[in-house]
């Protein structure tokens, strides 16, 4: 599996200057960038989503459940969520309750 390593020792640079790239947050020279753009393009790497939401300690996801949709409050209640929610830049999980019983 591909990873800020395994990038970083193909392309010759270390793993914070791969990182910096990827994030986007520090300088890294053209020349480093070029090589390691390369080296990304050709393994077909995709960050871990999951993985950065660990390193970074925030998921920008919220988690709602509701009993069911059945009612207007609750189907109001969730596009207000998600308006709010989507204009932050976050993710939102809905869970129905209605949906799990048998």
């Amino acid at each position: 599996m591909t990873n800020i390593r395994t990038i970083a020792k193909k392309s010759g640079y270390s793993a914070s200057t791969v990182s910096r790239f990827i994030n986007q947050s520090g300088y890294v020279s053209d020349k480093a960038s070029k090589e390691i753009k390369r080296i990304i393009d050709e393994m077909d790497y995709v960050p871990n989503a999951i993985a950065r939401d660990l390193s970074k300690g925030q998921t920008f996801t919220i988690g709602v459940v509701v009993p069911h949709m059945r009612h207007p409050f609750f189907s109001e209640l969730t596009h207000g969520i998600m308006d709010l929610a989507f204009a932050a830049e976050y993710n939102v999980l809905f869970w129905n309750l209605s949906m799990t019983k048998s």
